[in-house]
């Protein structure tokens, strides 16, 4: 009996040990997407409002379309540790840590350490969470606030009958309204999450009316909290349905949608494995309900989260104006790595490691070609070779709206305008960052100017022609 305890503990250790080194080992690979300097518009953007004085920030984040935790998170932050890209990067990075620990602290005492080792190997592995993960934007934040608040919702669940569930309600309150100050995607996940758990409630008579009870004041409570910010939210609202970027979905984009999350430049993998996870929640849904076993349920209600996210966004774009692209899926898509690693979880031992293989190979595809881009050489040669070349007073002209905001993070001492925004008689030359050819040759005539092709050159994900353009002043 006793070498059976002994063993029994030694076993314990050994798999928190590697849950935490499976932890600790993608973590690392995610901080080293993070030493770079390379942005995109949105990205830029949270760079140039970060370093603003808190009451011009504020406006700012009002004016937005987003609400104002992250970037209040970030700011106070980099007051510490200094306003530099692989800072913020790192916060990020750091909320997809958190996510995959969660996988230590709530999956593993609920499902076992095996279904929390395969979450925690999916979210890390997940290509575009790779992509996204280390970007210097609220989405690993929404995911992380998201899943503790679905995983939350199952313990509340599975131990409805048991008393000292207080500080359980109070972190399901607390991330799902973390969660909704940080993303409304995320607000839209956690009201199905409400949703399912009042369902659950409902189906059980012995605790209807106490559950039921518990679950009214909590939503009273995060409607309380969420009261403040509402006016703005509805201002932000109106501004979406008088002018928004995102267009309307077509049948094409919603099946390249399907299976965004696993994209890599490998497609015959990525299909491959959007395959097994659109099984994965068919598997776990028929199971669960023919077997009535609650843990396949709770996975396919992790499925179901992400699902009816992405269809509330859909329907209403359809009943309004297009407000979802593909990266809002990001908010739920760690409830879906649960509800994948618990159908993987279930299989035969063989197909389990061959499942686990074919999710290192497409996440390995898919750091790969994060690792290109956010480490590159294109950035870091452009920024020198143009800053070798201004001189003070010389001024940066664009004819695309998201290079603008790149260029006047990466070059704060110059004025950077658009280009029919610009003073032609100002001093200094003007360098036209060359996207869409808006100014043409025969507008360049009529001003009576010229210019001179400097050569080709990018900023992240944007390619651009250089041209210098000597100011009659």
């Amino acid at each position: 009996m006793r070498n059976r305890t002994v063993r029994r503990k030694f076993d314990e250790k050994e798999n928190k040990v590697l849950l935490w080194g499976l932890t600790l080992g993608l973590g690392a690979a995610y901080a080293g997407l993070c030493f770079n300097d390379s942005l995109w518009a949105d990205e830029a953007y949270t760079m140039l409002l970060v370093q603003k004085p808190w009451p011009e920030a504020w406006k700012l984040l009002i004016s937005d379309v987003h609400p104002p935790l992250y970037y209040m998170i970030v700011k106070l932050i980099c007051t510490l540790f200094g306003y530099s890209v692989p800072v913020v990067k790192g916060i990020s990075a750091a909320f997809i840590c958190l996510t995959m620990l969660q996988g230590i602290w709530l999956i593993g005492p609920e499902f076992g350490k095996k279904t929390a080792a395969i979450y925690i190997a999916a979210v890390g592995l997940m290509p575009q969470l790779i992509r996204h993960g280390v970007e210097p934007r609220m989405y690993p934040q929404a995911m992380c606030f998201v899943t503790a608040c679905g995983l939350l919702a199952y313990s509340l669940r599975k131990h409805r009958r048991e008393r000292g569930l207080f500080w359980r309600w109070i972190g399901f309150w607390a991330f799902g309204t973390a969660a909704a100050y940080t993303h409304y995607y995320a607000l839209v996940s956690v009201a199905w999450i409400y949703g399912f758990l009042l369902l659950a409630f409902l189906f059980d008579r012995a605790v209807r009316k106490t559950a039921v009870r518990r679950w009214l004041l909590c939503l009273a409570v995060s409607i309380a909290a969420y009261l403040p910010w509402l006016f703005v939210f509805v201002g932000q609202a109106v501004q979406v349905e008088e002018n928004y970027w995102i267009e309307q979905p077509s049948l094409g984009t919603a099946i390249r949608w399907a299976g965004w999350l696993f994209k890599t430049e490998a497609m015959p993998v990525s299909l491959l494995f959007t395959v097994v996870f659109a099984f994965g929640f068919v598997w776990l849904l028929w199971r669960g309900i023919t077997e009535q076993r609650e843990e396949l349920l709770a996975g396919a209600a992790g499925y179901g989260i992400l699902f009816l996210t992405v269809l509330t966004g859909v329907t209403a774009g359809i009943l309004f104006r297009p407000v979802f692209v593909p990266r809002y899926m990001i908010p739920a898509a760690g409830l879906a790595a649960f509800g994948l690693a618990v159908f993987i979880a279930q299989m035969p031992r063989r197909l389990t490691a061959l499942l686990c293989g074919l999710l290192l190979l497409t996440g390995g595809l898919g750091y790969r070609g994060v690792w290109e881009g956010e480490n590159g050489i294109q950035t870091a040669r452009t920024r020198s070779e143009i800053e070798r070349m201004l001189k003070p007073g010389d001024r940066l002209i664009y004819d695309y709206g998201h290079i603008g905001l790149v260029l006047e993070y990466y070059y704060p001492d110059y004025e950077v305008a658009y280009w029919e925004d610009v003073d032609w008689n100002g001093s200094g030359d003007i360098w036209y960052c060359q996207v869409f050819n808006e100014l043409t040759e025969e507008r360049m005539e009529e001003l009576g100017l010229d210019r001179t092709l400097k050569g080709e050159y990018g900023l992240d994900e944007y390619s651009f022609r250089l041209y210098q353009i000597q100011s009659p002043g």
